[in-house]
């Protein structure tokens, strides 16, 4: 997402989580010019009975509900950041499949981690048919709007959706005047190194990766500062969470040089992580730009 007029896709419903994301994506959105659309799926229950004691639709009762949900969070967006552009909108249908189809038209889709009915929960737990890995766009997952310090941490492999999700760490860090941490994880075991040489010798393939993120980073902001750091863990997801402590934002991308339908790196550093992630996918067909995949 550039730090450009862009369209952030919020799914929201009448949990704290739900309004954390909701916040967060309004700071964001007042921060690089983009508008908000926030979005409410919901079913048509069966309440109350007809004649002869058969079930009823009665669907008014459920959606004023739900568009005074929707009423409220675009007016506490409005109350804060009243430059930032509100749309609402109700669907009806189940939340995964509504923000998934609506996500294709968004630069950004923000969901909090346990709003949405505990959806996320469950996805994260199935995440092969779940938003992270068939959204439109790149999917931020928010734990807390609070957590304003700290770098933007970025995963890189040398993989195409590595690179977009430098890209997109790099427009996050550029609108938030963050430092961004390019990192790598070494997970290969080696033995103990006889000399400084051997060890210098068997570090620099990953150097040389670590400065091509960290040219891609400068070449696509040039004005944000770049750090990049080599890390050594039993796997990747473990040296990510260690790193990303104290970080801003994380961002990995939904498949990276792996082969599963969604990285186990990705599956579980979302699951574990205890601030805020960011995955990246590739951007669809008939779309240029935005959306990506992950990292290592």
């Amino acid at each position: 997402m550039e730090p450009s007029a862009r369209s952030i896709l919020v799914g929201y419903d009448d949990t704290s989580a739900a309004m954390a994301a909701v916040r967060w994506a309004a700071e964001l959105a007042h921060d690089t010019g983009a508008e908000i659309r926030l979005l409410h799926a919901w079913t048509w229950p069966l309440l109350g009975q007809g004649l002869a004691g058969i079930p009823v639709l009665d669907p008014a009762g459920p959606r004023n509900q739900a568009s005074r949900l929707l009423d409220d969070a675009a007016e506490r967006i409005a109350a804060h950041h009243p430059d930032v552009p509100v749309t609402a909108e109700l669907v009806a249908g189940m939340p995964r499949e509504v923000l998934e189809e609506a996500s294709a038209g968004a630069d950004l889709l923000v969901v909090g981690t346990r709003g949405l009915g505990a959806v996320l929960g469950t996805l994260l737990g199935s995440v092969s048919r779940g938003l992270l890995h068939d959204a439109g766009c790149p999917v931020a997952i928010i734990r807390s709007d609070q957590h304003r310090a700290g770098p933007v941490l970025v995963a890189y492999d040398g993989s195409d959706t590595a690179g977009e999700a430098v890209d997109v760490a790099a427009d996050l860090a550029a609108a938030w005047g963050s430092t961004l941490r390019v990192v790598h994880v070494r997970t290969v075991p080696h033995a103990p190194y006889g000399s400084g040489g051997e060890a210098w010798e068997a570090g620099k393939g990953t150097r040389a990766l670590l400065d091509e993120g960290v040219a891609r980073a400068r070449a696509r902001q040039a004005r944000v500062e770049v750090q990049s750091r080599m890390l050594d863990a039993r796997t990747a997801a473990e040296g990510l969470l260690d790193a990303a402590a104290g970080a801003r934002m994380l961002v990995l991308g939904h498949r990276g040089l792996s082969r599963g339908r969604f990285g186990s790196t990705a599956h579980a550093t979302v699951l574990h992580a205890t601030g805020n992630v960011t995955v990246v996918r590739h951007a669809p067909e008939g779309r240029s730009e935005a959306p990506h995949e992950d990292v290592m």
